[in-house]
């Protein structure tokens, strides 16, 4: 996809597509659920670009996808 398609915001009907959802509250709900960034305008209609429906932030600020429940017992000085 271009950079330009990336910056591009998801239409009204492609967030009802992608969300399953024709009501803002219950998009707003959902897009929150999946860490994707969003914007409401004045009467509370979410706004989402390309780029961060297919950059979710919790995939773009990690950098060590794996899941690792140990704690990490260098931080203790051990």
């Amino acid at each position: 996809m271009s950079e330009q398609l990336m910056n591009d915001l998801i239409s009204e009907s492609d967030l009802e597509k992608v969300t399953g959802y024709k009501a803002q509250a219950k998009q707003c709900k959902l897009l929150t659920e999946h860490g994707i960034f969003f914007v409401k305008d004045a009467n509370g209609a979410p706004h989402v670009t390309w780029y961060s429906f297919n950059n979710p932030t919790h995939l773009r600020f990690n950098n060590n996808l794996t899941h690792n429940d140990e704690p990490d017992f260098s931080a203790m000085g051990l």
